[in-house]
């Protein structure tokens, strides 16, 4: 019995090592594919972030989302909004 349960907890502990090379992995972005730039406009941000217009331009300056303007529209970088 003692040694069965030795056993589990050592496939287990094998486990936990492969979870912990896989978390580490993603974390490090080594498994993630690069993602296309995705732009959005002022109404696409506050409705991606579910924010009111008021709070759009407080975060727009206090966390510094990467911009781009084209053709005199401001768009914001996705993946910066949520850093």
């Amino acid at each position: 019995m003692n040694e069965e349960i030795l056993e589990k907890l050592g496939n287990l502990m094998e486990l936990q090592r492969e979870l912990n090379v896989m978390m580490t992995a993603i974390s490090h972005k080594v498994l993630l594919p690069e993602q296309e730039e995705v732009w959005l406009t002022k109404a696409a941000v506050m409705d991606e972030l579910c924010i009111t217009s008021r709070t759009f331009y407080r975060r727009r300056v206090t966390e510094n989302w990467e911009t781009k303007v084209s053709g005199g529209q401001v768009y914001y970088l996705k993946a910066s909004l949520r850093r």
